[in-house]
């Protein structure tokens, strides 16, 4: 087969005549737009729109923006110690956060008991809805010694609670 013998696809000559007066002009109607509102809160509820959304922060969103954020870097200037002479020129400090981790809500009873709180229980007992939230931290200490030379110190923190 050659070339010359293909031709373009040309939409046009795939319609019948009577295709040409499809439903694309006419308009929706008021009556439309609420048949498909309908139709979509007796399919996903009134909120499922909200519980989607805090599903998809607690599971995704929050981790990426740990993820996004910059290290810390601490640079304290030297303090003046008239006779003393440090060790080293300079000293940096570095924080990274990594994974996090949120547990699930929990509520003390007047007895000392712990339990889930589930939402309906802290909408009807007044409670505030918050999780314990943590993450890993790793802390890197640089220290620049008078001879250009760098020690590097490493430490790492698990599961360090961050707040509720």
């Amino acid at each position: 087969m050659d070339m010359e013998d293909v031709q373009e696809y040309d939409p046009a000559l795939m319609m019948d005549e009577d295709d040409e007066d499809d439903d694309d002009d006419e308009e929706i109607t008021q009556e439309d737009a609420w048949a498909v509102i309908s139709s979509y809160f007796q399919t996903k509820g009134l909120v499922r729109q909200q519980l989607d959304s805090f599903d998809e922060f607690i599971q995704n969103t929050m981790q990426e923006i740990v993820d996004e954020s910059a290290d810390i870097e601490i640079r304290p200037e030297s303090q003046h110690n008239p006779g003393h002479q440090p060790d080293f020129v300079e000293t940096i400090y570095k924080i990274s956060f990594g994974q996090i981790y949120l547990s699930k809500p929990m509520m003390t009873e007047s007895d000392g008991g712990t339990s889930t709180l589930f939402p309906k229980a802290a909408r009807l007992r007044n409670l505030t809805y918050s999780a314990p939230l943590y993450v890993d931290v790793s802390k890197r200490v640089i220290k620049k010694g008078h001879d250009g030379e760098e020690v590097t110190e490493a430490q790492d923190f698990t599961k360090v609670f961050i707040g509720k």
